[in-house]
């Protein structure tokens, strides 16, 4: 503790010097690199994943469609600014305010208990702006198919969370016959401190409005969504164009057990987080673990695509998932395009800007590393356009194909001050890369098989890294401030 105080006043007026230069030398071209064979990268299955975008695999009825609309003038004006102006907020002395129990809700409060899961798809949808729904404590049997357990959000600002506030103690549980237990198409609707387990396709699926307008605001916080058949969390257009944008997932746990493997769905269509489109979500502070199959490769632990723009993913624990965090997917996919067209003239960009910074990343299960595919990647960026991936850890104790992988030709991103167990793969386009450790020993880390990444005093990673721009990566993964000497990794010793 001692040194690095010193070090904060050190090199003040060195900061002060270098800040604004930290990331401005030039990029490095990308080209030529050998290509793995289809059993490393899962190219074939990749090529499943974006066809399965225009078959029924994907979409299973007409709302989750996603096509190329007309622009929401005034969403677009508030989502111009990705990431640093969205930073949670933390005690000075460290301690995380995020990821604290809900206030008590205030408004109209509607009480629902065990034995009234039967009615809850009809409470739901007659709830009114600012209603609350509370849970009691219990099991929710909601394995009565959609037209009965599909809980239908078309409302804006209703909220649905536990009484006691244990995500742990409230269970709505689909059976694999209820198709998705949540369905959102209105804004500012607020999932809470409860379970989603075994939904037959997304236990939570949100979209535009059936009549095309975008929506936001939506927040998933304090969520467990456990075994879903398909994509835990499912972000997209409605077939009317209406958009979804300006969302969270906070402090959620996300799991694919050993059991639910067995009903995964679709070659591997599966996933933490998925979203085509969407601009603006922020992913903080959430676990996911164990999305992978023995035979077919996963989708991502997040997987933001075909056009989003502006997401932020941060302070996330990603452990045994075939693949950590994607932007974008493929040379060539569908598209969204936006109105100040950031990249005029450059061609398909399956994400523009964002920032992915502070993630833990873990592999250390035997069986994801026996299974067809492996562990592919712990940040893939595929046509991601502006990208900048900055201070995260991706440790694993067996290769996987890559630990950080740029690909295809309108990849332009920054990548500093990562920490990897293994290698930085250039496959095929442009990134300036500074300040990272290729490499790492596992024995830097505290304890890398639990998915604990915060480094050991003294190892080579302390102090190490460059200075970046002020907002970008000011605070490390627990909330605690970067000094002018960063560590390299998502953890600063403190």
């Amino acid at each position: 503790m001692g040194n690095k105080y010193f070090s904060k006043i050190l090199f003040l007026i060195v900061s002060l010097i270098f800040v604004s230069s930290g990331c401005k030398e030039g990029t490095i071209s990308n080209s030529g690199n050998e290509e793995p064979p289809a059993e490393t990268t899962g190219a074939d299955a990749e090529k499943e994943l974006l066809d399965a975008t225009d078959l029924a695999g994907f979409d299973h009825d007409a709302s989750l469609d996603y096509i190329d609309a007309k622009e929401q003038s005034s969403d677009e004006a508030s989502a111009e600014q990705a990431g640093t102006d969205r930073d949670v907020d933390f005690e000075e002395n460290g301690t995380k305010k995020a990821c604290q129990p809900l206030e008590k809700p205030t408004g109209k409060v509607v009480t629902v208990g065990p034995g009234q899961a039967g009615d809850l798809r009809s409470i739901v949808a007659s709830a009114g702006q600012g209603t609350t729904i509370v849970l009691k404590d219990g099991l929710y049997l909601m394995d009565k198919g959609d037209n009965q357990s599909r809980l239908s959000f078309n409302v804006p600002g209703v909220t649905l969370r536990s009484e006691s506030g244990d995500p742990g103690a409230v269970v709505l549980d689909g059976g694999y016959v209820t198709g998705e237990l949540v369905s959102i198409a209105a804004s500012n609707v607020t999932i809470a401190e409860l379970t989603l387990k075994r939904a037959y396709y997304h236990p939570i699926h949100i979209t535009g409005t059936p009549d095309g307008n975008t929506i936001s605001g939506v927040r998933i916080y304090r969520v467990r969504v456990i075994d879903p058949a398909e994509q835990g969390i499912k972000i997209n257009p409605s077939s009317a164009g209406g958009f979804v944008d300006q969302g969270t997932v906070e402090c959620c746990h996300i799991e694919l057990t050993g059991q639910g493997q067995k009903h995964v769905r679709n070659n591997c269509y599966t996933g933490g987080v998925d979203a085509h489109q969407a601009r603006g979500w922020t992913i903080r502070s959430n676990t996911i673990i164990g999305f992978w199959c023995s035979q077919g490769l996963s989708e991502h632990g997040v997987h933001f695509w075909t056009g989003s723009r502006d997401t932020l993913v941060e302070r996330n624990t990603i452990l045994d998932c075939a693949r950590g965090i994607g932007f974008g997917l493929g040379e060539n996919g569908a598209e969204r395009h936006y109105k100040d067209n950031p990249y005029a003239g450059v061609g398909y960009i399956g994400h523009y800007d964002g920032i992915i910074r502070n993630n833990f990343i873990a592999a250390f299960s035997n069986d994801l590393f026996a299974s067809s595919s492996g562990f592919d990647s712990g940040i893939g960026l595929e046509q991601a356009r502006g990208a900048k991936v900055v201070h995260n850890t991706i440790v694993s104790y067996k290769p996987p194909f890559s630990s950080i992988e740029w690909r295809f030709d309108n990849t332009l991103v920054l990548i500093a001050n990562n920490l990897v167990s293994h290698n930085l793969r250039d496959r095929g386009g442009t990134a300036t890369l500074k300040g990272n450790i290729a490499e790492a020993k596992l024995d830097w880390f505290q304890s890398p098989a639990s998915g604990d990444l915060h480094i050991k005093a003294g190892v080579p990673p302390v102090d190490a890294g460059i200075l970046l721009e002020p907002g970008l990566c000011d605070k490390d993964i627990d909330g605690q401030e970067r000094d002018p000497a960063p560590d390299v990794g998502a953890d600063e010793l403190q």
